[in-house]
């Protein structure tokens, strides 16, 4: 990479003075329209924060990964797995999708544990109203060529989930730490989904074999059940989102909405800096989210609803016509600490803003949110401890069989 130049340092600084008489400009008018509020006084609680970590590496037959999700408050749970991805379809989101499903699943069941308030990382909006989209397509095609039958293994589905989730938290209030079979639609021990929901007398699967030709697609509709299902479970109870990192432009959109005169031209710029701008103190500004149509819900998932499953997904939607508006979703700005970063906080309508506020402020301190930045530095998976768990399974398989190498090299080895 070639050094600094000053082209370079001089396209940054335009860019940044631009920036700053965008905000001059749009400050005044979204003072007009928002206000800057002084926090509450703190509410103590019982308040829990999750996060999660992922890691994977790619080989030349298989693709091996980690996900692991912590809980961290009056104790400290962690929920933790290491598998393969098998079909090879969208991997990278599906990774990620087996993460988000540990701090669902985490989350929700630190309520049933007792928790006052759940905190999570990032934003509860994004997770209701962008369904994964390779999901959503996958769904839609499945269910127009298996319609009824595909209804009836997804709620037989969704009620084997029920029972294991019985267990797993039976499980985790005992010891802390759930290792394994945290993905039922993978299956376990060598046995398939299929196999197993047949032995639980699942109709839908023993007396028709509909499914056999779509198995791979089905487990990938399973691991996507899966996670509307955590995150169903986690709304039903008192929780909240803080963000440190995202791009909206809700303020000021609005405020170019209501003063189009007046700001005729103004460039379109992230909220952040100009909200900002506002105070050098401590405080949040709420505001509301702009409603406009989304994808919509794959069919089978609205079914299931209608069935009666997934009823805390559908009370906080905002649907229409079976597109997805919205989330009934309170967000607003916060700043910690005086001179602080400013956060991205949510919270569902139907709590009280300020006692969730209050109860954060707890377990704050200076500019972030401490158990938070706990969770963060514990679930994190190192790189190296990861590979080095990898190439130790690795050497025990090929030292077993050394035709499975073709299987397990690994493609950057060249490079490293």
């Amino acid at each position: 990479m070639e050094r600094i130049s000053d082209v370079h340092l001089r396209e940054i600084r335009d860019f940044l003075l631009r920036s700053l008489r965008d905000v001059e400009r749009l400050r005044s008018a979204v003072a007009k329209h928002f206000t800057w509020k002084s926090l509450p006084a703190p509410r103590g609680g019982n308040v829990y924060a999750i996060d999660g970590s992922r890691m994977m590496k790619r080989l030349s037959g298989a693709i091996i990964y980690a996900v692991s999700a912590s809980a961290i408050g009056e104790r400290l749970y962690y929920w933790n797995d290491i598998g393969m991805v098998f079909p090879y379809k969208n991997v990278e989101e599906r990774v990620r999708i087996h993460m988000d499903i540990l701090e669902k699943r985490m989350g929700a069941m630190m309520l049933e544990l007792g928790a006052d308030l759940v905190l999570m990382d990032g934003t509860i909006s994004s997770a209701i109203i962008t369904p994964p989209t390779y999901a959503s397509s996958t769904t839609r095609e499945l269910y127009s060529r298996h319609g009824k039958q595909l209804l009836e293994a997804a709620l037989e589905f969704l009620d084997f989930l029920d029972e294991q989730w019985a267990e797993w938290r039976k499980e985790l209030e005992k010891t802390g730490v759930l290792n394994g079979f945290s993905l039922p639609s993978r299956g376990w021990n060598g046995e398939e989904i299929f196999s197993m929901l047949m032995k639980r007398g699942a109709r839908s699967i023993r007396e028709s074999f509909w499914w056999i030709n779509d198995k791979e697609d089905l487990i990938v509709l399973f691991e996507y059940l899966e996670y509307l299902h955590a995150l169903d479970r986690l709304l039903g109870g008192r929780i909240a989102a803080v963000a440190k990192t995202f791009y909206k432009s809700d303020v000021v959109k609005t405020v170019r909405e209501r003063e189009k005169e007046r700001l005729k031209g103004a460039p379109m710029i992230v909220d952040t800096p100009v909200v900002a701008s506002l105070s050098d103190e401590s405080g949040y500004l709420e505001f509301r989210y702009l409603e406009k149509p989304k994808e919509a819900f794959p069919k089978l998932v609205v079914d299931l609803m209608h069935h009666g499953k997934l009823q805390n997904l559908k009370e906080i939607l905002i649907m229409e016509d079976g597109k997805i508006l919205g989330a009934r979703i309170r967000p607003a700005y916060v700043r910690f600490a005086e001179r602080g970063l400013i956060y991205l906080l949510e919270v569902p309508e139907r709590q009280d803003f300020e006692g969730t506020l209050a109860n954060i402020l707890s377990v704050a301190e200076d500019e972030y949110v401490i158990p938070l930045e706990y969770a963060h530095h514990s679930v994190v998976i190192k790189k190296q401890e990861f590979d080095a768990y990898v190439n130790a399974v690795l050497s025990a398989l090929v030292g077993e069989d050394e035709r499975f190498l073709s299987f397990l090299r690994y493609g950057r080895e060249p490079l490293e």
